[in-house]
């Protein structure tokens, strides 16, 4: 049994009046604008803003802090043909960044060239050697972009050299900041900027829109890609340059971005924000882990086609290679947090992890384990590497405060880099753990998860699909809705994938079912599957497109056992051992508990024959001894009781194995028939056994068959008598009582009986939850 990995929090879902006016108002479903409004859009002007951006939800890139005397000295520079040299970072974000601006100042005229950090040599952020080394070969003016705020040093060493230093950057401000020419930040103190939250590369479109006095739409490509892999949140301008960006994805003529995209199994009209997200932003990310951005940077403005191609097989190499590091090194840092006592942050460190996946690790961390994680390497004297946070801890601000401990340290909310002495690593461990209960992350037992409705099987369609894509493009601040899900039964879970880790569920109601897919799973996982357990899990609702056919699908975000355990004791023999267990015991035949109530425990409580169906059960063992009538009966009775155990015996009771004897042929009631109608006045008492012999018809199928025709009218008794009596309208057999009762029995038998042990247990969780 396992529980969610989330404290699941339920939005009210009813639609009250304003969610109908609107929606009748919008054209929209009410579940739309139920969305809408739970994400603070009260208005119809505030809706259609968000539905529907435009170019005037760009603010003026001029109001940018020093965005007017960035842009003077970059004129200057290009008409005194001064070498400026763009110095990037090695992520999506960054990459994506340099791109845009060196474009944009190659397409001014100026003598440009662009350099990205190592991320093993050089650090995050401006680093002094590197400066020291652009300067030697002739920088005359130098452009950060997506980093800066952090470089006093390499800066300071810039300025010695009367070279200018101009910062673009989106990072959180530090206390102190460096001595740069321009520092051009959207959340810089006493100048703030409409939106505070754009991306490096939003911060760098905003310097290209002020460069060339208008908005470049060919560069919104770059935009797109960098605003999703760097996760800011998607609303105001951030929203409006992603939904314009990936527009021009889709349309692109950059013939790098198509040669990813082939190698990424993606076309063109495919890409959305979760493909930047899953598919675009992990590959580029990749350069900089393993390798270095700068190929990043040259795949993104190449005009040969053979060396996109080139440099995307490169690309997809190294992503794979990626996948395989950050697998390896968070398995063997899950080994390491096993071994070391409860902390509320992780803090793990080890020699031969690869600095370029620490960050990956240290989310998958947090994934699995619901905390804080920082994942460090050993470099020489020093541990060097990324933290990632959850909602409900300020990991920054945590170590903002102790950056005497730390050589080097930037970050936000969720993430952070650093450098530290090994000696301090105890230390740190000790300091996050006290600012963990500062922030009183130990009263916290799970991360919550927002479920935005509750959806019955019957609503899910691809026009509820379609609608839902007039919220998109998703991710931060406006995250996939998350529903739960009613009103449906699982027919098969599986799993799937190369290293089956990977569950696949076919859920719905008899002929609609679709698809539930939950990655990662891990041991539960193999417990679904192994104990076909009954599931409660949340999810976003998606599509899945195979051989040009569109089908809803639901992706899993998290899940729970529901049920309870099934002890199979099925047997055609029953043992004395067998009734041992206090608890509820089930007689559906009331023989056979006068039988065996000796056996009982003088503590067991029975239910009994027609009383079973009524009774309100709560106990810690639910026993069945015997067969029920009918699987209807079954399912009945186990969404009425409570229990903790269920034990199936299911004894075939005397005539209680119709499934072998099945039903009687056509020929054999037309036989029973006209013997009935051709001999009058038998007596049934006496000669019952006789009679079976007489006709070859076993004496329980003989007594089954008599009863359906006294049923239909077939044959009458007076004084133990027996006549055949012959109606004048057509008669069913099928509508007589014991015949449907004898069918539900067959039914009932054949599973209960003779199905798999997987089979009989899945049936029977499925139907302890009167909800699902």
């Amino acid at each position: 049994m396992f529980e969610a990995q989330y404290a699941w929090k339920f939005a009210q879902t009813e639609f009250g009046d304003t969610e109908k006016k609107l929606a009748r108002t919008m054209n929209l479903s009410p579940l739309v604008v139920h969305l809408l409004l739970s994400r603070g859009f009260k208005t119809t002007a505030q809706i259609k803003s968000f539905l529907n951006p435009t170019v005037t939800d760009l603010s003026d890139p001029f109001l940018m802090h020093d965005m007017q005397k960035a842009v003077e000295r970059l004129q200057r520079a290009i008409v005194d043909a001064q070498k400026i040299v763009i110095y990037g970072d090695y992520d999506a974000d960054g990459i994506t960044s340099t791109t845009l601006i060196y474009e944009t100042l190659e397409q001014l005229g100026a003598d440009v060239e662009y350099y990205i950090p190592d991320r093993f040599k050089d650090g995050y952020g401006p680093n002094k050697d590197a400066y020291q080394r652009l300067i030697e070969n002739g920088a005359e003016l130098i452009l950060t972009v997506d980093n800066g705020v952090s470089g006093i040093d390499a800066i300071r060493y810039a300025n010695s050299k009367n070279v200018d230093v101009i910062i673009t950057d989106h990072h959180e401000l530090p206390e102190k900041l460096p001595q740069a020419y321009a520092i051009v930040h959207p959340r810089y103190p006493g100048q703030e900027y409409p939106f505070g939250q754009l991306a490096g590369v939003g911060v760098a479109f905003k310097l290209a829109c002020a460069l060339l006095d208008e908005v470049p739409q060919e560069m919104l490509d770059l935009v797109a890609i960098g605003t999703v892999a760097d996760l800011v949140p998607l609303v105001n301008e951030n929203r409006a340059l992603v939904a314009f960006g990936l527009s021009a994805l889709q349309n692109t003529q950059r013939l790098g971005l198509e040669a990813l995209f082939k190698v990424a199994g993606l076309t063109q009209s495919m890409i959305n924000e979760e493909n930047i997200g899953f598919a675009i932003a992990p590959r580029l990310n990749s350069l900089g882990r393993l390798k270095t951005g700068a190929l990043g940077v040259e795949l993104l403005t190449t005009l040969d086609e053979e060396a996109a191609q080139k440099i995307a097989a490169e690309v997809q190499q190294l992503n794979q290679t990626r996948q395989g590091l950050v697998e390896k090194i968070t398995d063997e840092a899950l080994d390491v947090l096993k071994r070391r006592g409860k902390h509320l942050v992780n803090v793990v460190c080890q020699e031969d992890w690869h600095e370029g996946v620490l960050g990956i690790v240290a989310s998958h961390l947090v994934e699995k384990t619901g905390k804080p994680s920082l994942v460090l390497k050993v470099s020489g004297e020093n541990a060097k590497g990324s933290g990632r946070s959850i909602e409900a801890f300020q990991l920054f601000e945590a170590l903002d405060g102790h950056r005497d401990l730390m050589k080097n340290f930037g970050g936000h909310h969720m993430a952070c880099g650093l450098t530290i002495s090994l000696d301090k690593l105890d230390e740190l461990q000790d300091v996050l753990d006290q600012e963990a209960k500062k922030q009183k992350l130990d009263t916290v037992s799970k991360p919550s998860l927002q479920i935005d409705a509750e959806l019955s099987f019957d609503d899910i369609n691809l026009d509820l699909i379609n609608d839902l894509k007039k919220l998109a493009p998703y991710g931060n601040g406006n995250p996939k809705p998350i529903f739960a899900f009613s009103n449906y039964q699982i027919y098969e879970a599986k799993l799937i994938g190369k290293k089956k880790n990977h569950l696949k569920i076919s859920l719905g109601q008899k002929n609609n079912k679709i698809d539930a897919l939950a990655f990662s799973v891990g041991e539960r996982g193999q417990e679904i599957v192994r104990d076909t357990a009954p599931l409660r899990f949340v999810g976003r609702l998606g599509q899945n497109v195979w051989r040009g056919k569109v089908k809803p699908q639901i992706l899993i975000s998290d899940l729970a056992y529901q049920g309870l355990p099934v002890i199979d004791q099925r047997t055609a023999k029953l043992q004395k051992r067998m009734f041992a267990a206090t608890g509820t015991y089930i007689f559906f035949n009331e023989k056979l508990y006068y039988q065996l109530r000796d056996y009982l425990p003088t503590k067991a409580d029975t239910v009994v024959g027609s009383d079973v169906v009524s009774a309100e059960v709560k106990t810690s063992n639910l026993i069945f001894v015997d067969c029920p009538p009918s699987l209807d009966v079954f399912a009945t009775i186990l969404k009425r009781v409570s229990a903790a155990t269920v034990t199936l015996i299911f004894y075939p009771y005397r005539q209680q194995k119709a499934y072998l004897e099945g039903m009687p042929t056509r020929n054999d009631f037309a036989k029973v028939y006209r013997f009935v109608m051709t001999h009058p006045g038998i007596d049934i008492k006496k000669n019952l056994a006789q009679l079976a012999a007489y006709l070859k018809i076993k004496k329980g199928m003989l007594i089954f068959m008599l009863q359906v025709f006294f049923e239909v009218g077939f044959v009458k008794m007076d004084n133990g008598l027996m006549t055949g009596y012959s109606g004048s309208k057509t008669v069913d057999l099928k509508e007589a009582p014991s015949y449907h009762s004898r069918q539900q029995l067959i039914e009932a038998e054949n599973l209960l009986l003779t199905s798999r042990p997987d089979e009989l247990k899945r049936w029977v969780l499925q139907h302890t939850t009167v909800e699902n």
